[in-house]
């Protein structure tokens, strides 16, 4: 597999290629056209054929000279600035952070300058000798010449518009973000950051109750219960949670499909025609229907969970659905997710997942494992091990 620092070392090879192929073009390819065109046993077909390869590969070498060489300033070279930005120290506390800020926006244009002006140092001087360059009886020369640094200026031409739309767009981001923060530091959200921000601290506290659910469990105490008037538990059964859980089950199924035939009758052409719509008809179909049968989550839907001491129960497609713990035969918990996974020895698997699921996993790892699978889990005690307060709060 190939590192990052690989893919660079890939991109400066191509670079210097492209570089010494566009060289090539515009020094040395005309001459050698106008020796090709003045020889004394010239070949027209041989000419005719170096004129359409130069014509092809120039404009072609030039504009993946002008891609590649955006993507290595936008990505590479701006990249390695920022790193040492950061890296540097512009003094302690408040400081370093205004330096810091001002970079997001400071950097790409101070690379987008610098650019441009290594540009002109190289573009300029070129461009200014072509007249000259080329002898006055070498017309054919003259004319390739003239022809590749004409494509030469609109590619730095494009190059520029490139490199200014995606370094400006940088700095305009990094003025966005700053802006941002500003707002944020003084308390003030939009509508949307807001409810983000509310859904991030509602998942942290339904993750919150659920860890203080597993203390309770640890501690051989029996955590509060919730009243379901709806639904009839079993002999002995409590409920410690009634809430909204997206809802999916894991199969395949049998589909049927049918196939389309017909009779073609005139020219070979529309024979042909005709069957090779048929086929393709007929292994669209086919394709198709293998997509459905194929297994599959399925019955995505948002369903009440109910979580007893005995079983989780989901009211999903108008019915009520009983999951047993006892007969649960593995069981993949994720609470970075806030998913579960349990299969079943004579069921399909079930997928529940929602800001409500971890005191399901809570009681499922019970249920499999007892205490020792509580406060050893390794989903569960690294859970444990990186919660952190709400975002946003103190």
């Amino acid at each position: 597999m190939r590192t990052k620092r690989g893919s660079q070392v890939g991109r400066f090879i191509w670079l210097g290629l492209l570089v010494a192929l566009v060289g090539f073009g515009l020094g040395a390819a005309p001459r050698l056209l106008e020796r090709l065109h003045a020889a004394p046993s010239a070949d027209g077909l041989a000419f005719s054929f170096a004129t359409l390869a130069y014509f092809l590969l120039l404009p072609a070498a030039l504009l993946a000279l002008v891609i590649l060489s955006t993507y290595v300033v936008r990505v590479d070279l701006l990249h390695a600035v920022e790193r040492r930005w950061a890296a540097r120290k512009h003094g302690d506390g408040a400081d370093a952070e205004r330096w810091k800020r001002r970079g997001r926006w400071l950097v790409p244009l101070l690379v987008l300058g610098a650019v441009f002006a290594l540009v002109a140092a190289i573009v300029a001087p070129v461009l200014s000798g072509v007249d000259g360059a080329p002898s006055s009886d070498d017309e054919v020369g003259r004319s390739f010449t003239g022809l590749g640094f004409s494509l030469l200026f609109w590619a730095c031409m494009l190059f520029a518009v490139l490199l200014l739309f995606g370094l400006g767009r940088a700095a305009l981001r990094g003025v966005a973000e700053n802006s941002r923060e500003s707002r944020h530091r003084r308390g003030k959200y939009t509508s949307r950051e807001r409810e983000q921000l509310d859904a991030q601290r509602y998942s942290h506290d339904r993750l919150t109750a659920a860890l203080r659910f597993r203390d309770e469990l640890l501690e051989q105490r029996i955590p509060q219960t919730v009243d379901v008037w709806d639904f009839r538990a079993s002999p002995n059964e409590v409920f410690f949670q009634d809430a909204p859980a997206t809802y999916a089950r894991y199969y395949g199924r049998d589909v049927s499909y049918s196939t389309t035939s017909g009779f073609f009758f005139g020219s070979p052409a529309f024979v042909a025609a005709g069957l090779a719509v048929n086929a393709l008809g007929n292994a669209s179909a086919r394709s198709s229907a293998e997509r459905e049968a194929a297994e599959q989550w399925r019955e995505w839907q948002t369903a009440r969970v109910l979580v007893s001491n005995q079983r989780l129960i989901c009211f999903a497609g108008g019915r009520w659905l009983s999951f047993w713990y006892s007969g649960v035969v593995a069981s993949y918990p994720s609470l970075r997710e806030r998913s579960l996974v349990l299969q079943f020895e004579g069921a399909e698997p079930l997928m529940l997942v929602g800001d409500h699921v971890p005191v399901a996993i809570m009681m499922a790892t019970y249920s499999m494992h007892g205490a020792r699978g509580l406060a050893g889990h390794p989903d569960l005690v690294a859970a444990a091990e990186a919660l952190q307060p709400a975002p946003g709060s103190d």
